[in-house]
């Protein structure tokens, strides 16, 4: 675009212009004026995307982004040490730390020749042991560091010559151009932009700066030329079985490209305190140069070790301040904390349990300006008794995915997973009362007719089970809240909050707030006192995540709706279905759902407690219809069970208790009054429908509501598009039981109505129709 301004792309025209605002319509695409030459993805032109102020030089020939030999750049843009040096943090000496006469800079190089205490050292293996007995003494149970002495040699690694030295290394690899660093962009969008430099530019800054916080490379984007990188080591053999990598869409959760580096780091760059992310362990090779670490076991309190909290390491300032602040003090402490003090050396493989805390510093040979390392992130399968609990705790959706991936794929998984949570028997039936019960019914033993023959047009309320492995996709994980925050963490959302703390007054508990759905799941994963009461209620996916519906199935038990069958559109057309993301405690209230409409819910991560009362016994809630409105309102369950409010006839009321766990598919009939508790942290999507059992009585309400409005409203359109329908009652009601597979639909099959019209086999899976079976999945 350069500089021309913004315009709107393949949408309707903008509604209207005013001096400087312009308001577009949904579905508007804008396109912004940015620099020709900037790009932040990683992936454009095979992943080279250098940021403009550094073109990538030449490496032997001109790599996959056709950027050239560095040269002076065109334009009067600054060059790339230029853009570095304009980044204040990276270029102070506040405590000059590169001056010799400083104490503390003659502290830090001492510590290339300082040995570890023997009470702080770690056990050094010789680079043959095996994969079961490494596991067993140093990544099950609490973990432990260890060094592997030999392991680029034993395993014949090509970096043991390539990268042996600073000056075989650069032979090789000096007009590589590497990240430096990540920058924003300037104008606000999108991802950061990678500042690149040539190895040998770097190595020349390495040696030359004298700043505090210098510059260090964690080479991630092996494309390119830097794919030969990734030809010269390879993950040791103690370490080679790593969980993330089962399927593709498990390995999305702990991605190579965060998580698989190169490291090239001068005198004064290493990392601060912090633990390594989503549970995973570590190992860490070095070829050249020294590198020293301190490790503390998992449950060591980060204030007592220098340790900043969460991913605030990264912004914790220069590194090489924690070995002055705090490594003297430890090392004179530090055995009551089980501290571990590693002086690495070439040929050294670092591991690192998972959970535990460690720092670094990169201490160059004597002549030479940088240390070369090479290390990624891996979740061995001994772990597992760690890092399960923590996962499901952390991200309910994923940690079921995951387990159940490692089920049906690993033969070994019952060596290592942690035997099955025993599953609480789950009755057939709930309730005492005749006239008011649920029954559990199994997909493949309940077909589309009995169940609307039988629950629906009875008005009873029922759990089917067996759908749940066919809902999602696999790439969204059980709709994990990382593929969530990743793929739709951008999208905004209200997120209502129902604190039952008695802190709070009456008439204080509820308030809204519109959050990032990232922000909102960051609550939830952290589980602090900003997740208390989170809920985040009943949010069309049509029409605020559009995106989502890819990966979302609806039961075809419900898929008949009238709503979706008429032939003018109405305000309705897109509500359904929606999603609920609630936090532990968080709750709906008592309620009845508008014009009668009947629910399901699909569980899909969590468990809900679900009370239910018989829609004739709602008029003994003590329910009150306010003024202007057409649906009652209902007390608190807590204030009709303690007698608070008047309501004489409350104890006859029917009611269903319930527990909806994860896989299963609720049905609540129209006018039936419902409270909804989290039990845990939970994802659900749900629906609300219209179908001949409930059809007059939603005509009812919705034209009593359009007669309110003014002229042409919304609720009249509803009726209308209603009203102009000869609806087949018995359209598509079968009677043959289906495999669960078949008893699911897409949002595409579902709007419009065109599920509704099917035979008892989906258009296109008929050559795959076969009985179904007791272990259909």
């Amino acid at each position: 675009v350069g500089g021309r301004p913004p315009r709107a792309l393949l949408g309707p025209s903008p509604t209207c212009r005013m001096a400087g605002v312009t308001l577009l319509e949904d579905g508007t695409e804008v396109c912004l004026p940015v620099p020709d030459s900037w790009s932040d993805s990683d992936e454009e032109a095979d992943g080279d995307a250098p940021v403009p102020a550094a073109p990538a030089p030449e490496v032997g020939q001109a790599d996959d982004s056709g950027a050239g030999p560095a040269e002076e750049p065109a334009g009067g843009r600054p060059s790339a040490l230029d853009v570095l040096a304009g980044i204040p943090d990276h270029n102070h000496s506040r405590r000059r730390l590169a001056d010799p006469s400083e104490a503390a800079a003659s502290a830090l190089a001492s510590l290339a020749e300082l040995e570890p205490l023997p009470e702080q050292t770690c056990e050094t293996l010789a680079c043959g042991i095996s994969a079961e007995e490494f596991s067993q003494r140093f990544v099950a149970g609490p973990g432990r560091p260890a060094v592997i002495r030999g392991v680029p040699e034993a395993e014949a690694w090509p970096a043991a010559v390539r990268w042996r030295s600073q000056s075989a290394f650069l032979d090789r690899y000096g007009r590589l151009p590497v990240q430096v660093t990540e920058m924003s962009a300037l104008h606000g969008l999108g991802r950061p932009y990678r500042v690149e430099l040539p190895l040998d530019e770097y190595v020349a800054y390495a040696g030359s700066n004298e700043v505090d916080w210098p510059y260090y490379v964690w080479e991630r984007n092996f494309v390119g030329e830097r794919r030969r990188l990734l030809d010269d080591f390879w993950a040791p053999g103690v370490v080679r079985d790593d969980l993330y990598d089962t399927t593709p869409d498990i390995r999305e959760f702990l991605p190579l490209t965060c998580h698989l580096f190169v490291l090239v780091g001068g005198r004064r760059t290493g990392s601060n305190m912090h633990t390594d992310p989503k549970w995973s362990s570590a190992w860490n090779t070095l070829l050249c140069g020294c590198k020293r670490w301190v490790l503390f076991p998992r449950d060591t309190p980060a204030a007592d070790i220098g340790a900043f909290a969460g991913d605030a390491y990264k912004d914790g300032g220069p590194p090489a301040y924690w070995w002055v602040d705090h490594y003297p003090r430890l090392r004179a402490q530090g055995a009551e904390l089980g501290m571990v003090d590693i002086l690495q050396r070439p040929g050294d493989t670092v591991f690192i349990p998972a959970g535990w805390w460690h720092a670094t510093l990169n201490l160059p040979s004597p002549g030479e300006d940088v240390t070369v390392a090479c290390t990624r992130n891996v979740l061995p399968p001994a772990s597992l008794a760690y890092v399960l609990p923590r996962m499901r705790a952390a991200d309910p959706g994923f940690a079921r995915t995951f387990v159940e991936t490692l089920r049906r794929l690993r033969a070994d998984a019952p060596e290592f997973l942690p035997e099955d949570e025993a599953r609480v028997e789950r009755p057939a039936v709930v309730g005492t009362c005749e006239s008011w019960s649920l029954q559990r019914r199994a997909a493949e033993k309940l077909s589309l007719a009995e169940c609307r023959r039988e629950f629906i047009r009875k008005g009873k309320s029922l759990i089917v089970e067996g759908l749940g492995p066919h809902m999602l996709s696999a790439e969204s994980c059980g709709l994990s809240r990382e593929w969530l925050s990743a793929h739709f963490g951008e999208k905004c959302v209200a997120v209502y909050r129902n604190f039952t703390s008695p802190e709070y007054r009456r008439g204080e508990e509820d308030r809204t707030e519109l959050l990032r759905l990232r922000e909102a799941l960051a609550c939830l994963r952290r589980g602090d006192a900003e997740a208390e009461g989170l809920y985040i209620y009943d949010v069309s996916l049509p029409l605020q995540l559009p995106g989502l519906l890819e990966h979302i199935m609806l039961p075809r038990y419900f898929s008949h709706c009238y709503l979706q069958q008429t032939m003018r559109p109405h305000c309705f057309s897109r509500s359904w279905p929606t999603l609920f993301i609630g936090a532990k405690g968080s709750q709906a209230k008592l309620h009845v759902d508008q014009w009668h409409g009947h629910f399901w819910m699909h569980m899909i991560s969590g468990r809900k407690r679900w009370t239910v009362f018989h829609p004739d016994d709602a008029h003994l809630l003590a329910p009150m219809v306010p003024p202007g409105k057409h649906h009652p309102v209902f007390p608190s369950l807590a204030d009709l069970e303690s007698g608070a409010v008047e309501a004489p006839g409350f104890r006859q009321a029917r009611r269903i208790e319930v527990v909806l766990e994860e896989g299963e598919t609720l049905f609540v009939p129209g006018g039936a009054p419902h409270l909804v508790v989290n039990l845990t942290d939970t994802v659900a999507v749900a629906g609300n429908f219209v179908d001949e059992s409930n059809f007059d009585r939603a005509m009812a309400d919705i034209q009593a509501m359009a007669a309110d409005e003014a002229p042409g409203g919304p609720m009249a359109g509803v009726a209308t598009a209603l009203g102009e329908i000869d609806f087949e009652p018995d359209r598509a009601l079968h009677e043959e039981l289906l495999p669960a597979r078949f008893l699911v639909v897409r949002y595409r099959d579902f709007a419009g109505g065109a599920a509704a019209s099917w035979g008892p086999v989906p258009p296109g899976e008929e050559d795959d129709c076969c009985p179904p079976t007791g272990d259909d999945s």
